[in-house]
């Protein structure tokens, strides 16, 4: 019975941070894919540049969102989380951190591949 009433305790602390937690941290949305640089004009490649510069600096502030989202979950549990609660918590997070973080390669990976394509037309 005790072990039902820390599951279900846990369960309704989980949602009720959720909530918050969903509208606090947004995940930034990507921007459009790079123009092709074999025929892009200089200027595109230049907005192509600032659209992945500008998703960074949002993923970078997303990322210090989640963790700071993390420290109250963690906080909110108190003296009840045990160290799978705690856990569990950290898992989920750093998934959202990761895969923020590959988008945001993914999205300059993308971008360098038309600069070369375009700097290599110029020659």
């Amino acid at each position: 019975m005790k072990l039902v009433r820390h599951f279900c305790l846990t369960a309704t602390l989980s949602l009720s941070l959720a909530v918050p937690a969903l509208a606090e941290c947004v995940l930034p949305k990507q921007p459009e894919a790079p123009p092709s640089g074999a025929k892009a004009t200089q200027e595109q490649m230049v907005a192509a540049m600032r659209a992945s510069r500008q998703f960074d600096t949002d993923i970078k502030a997303y990322q210090a969102c989640i963790d700071t989202e993390t420290e109250s979950m963690i906080a909110a549990l108190g003296d009840k989380a045990s160290e799978s609660d705690i856990a569990r918590i950290k898992l989920k997070q750093d998934t959202k951190v990761r895969e923020a973080g590959e988008a945001s390669v993914k999205v300059a990976d993308a971008v360098n591949k038309e600069i070369r394509a375009f700097k290599a037309k110029a020659k």
